[in-house]
């Protein structure tokens, strides 16, 4: 009988380590594709950066793990990712369509951190929008959004 409770206890113990792992990996897929944004002109500005830090902090953090250590994670994967594909699939498969079109506000959010938005962003954040299957009207809507917080 007390090992089938310590057998229980165990398993909890497990799934919440693994769902923790898993919303670690998930976290760090947003703050990849969120680095892709800020950096799609070539230049990652402070007011980007911050405003980075900001909505990880908001809504991607967990407990135990600061924005700052998600960034540098999402950095060095960054350096080594081959493009959107991957980062964005993830997010299809474990995100809600309301939740991925609050990430493409939060990519306008970036994008008009710095008071200027290039063209480049706007490709980019139209990229990750149709890879995310942001329905074009939720991807304008989004936009305007994030512009009215300016």
């Amino acid at each position: 009988m007390a090992f089938k409770w310590l057998k229980q206890l165990t398993r909890i113990s497990t799934d919440d380590s693994t769902e923790r792992a898993e919303q670690e990996v998930l976290n760090r897929a947003m703050a990849v594709l969120m680095l892709e944004i800020a950096q799609s002109d070539f230049s990652e500005s402070a007011p980007e950066t911050q405003t980075i830090k900001t909505l990880l902090e908001t809504y991607h953090s967990q407990e135990g793990c600061a924005a700052d250590e998600l960034l540098e994670s999402a950095r060095s994967e960054k350096e080594q990712s081959a493009g959107l594909y991957a980062y964005t699939r993830l997010a299809c498969n474990e995100l809600s369509i309301e939740a991925r079109i609050t990430l493409v506000e939060q990519f306008w959010q970036i994008a008009y951190a710095d008071g200027v938005v290039d063209k480049y962003e706007e490709a980019a954040i139209r990229k990750a929008s149709d890879l995310l299957y942001v329905p074009h009207s939720d991807f304008i809507k989004a936009k305007l959004s994030a512009a009215k917080g300016t």
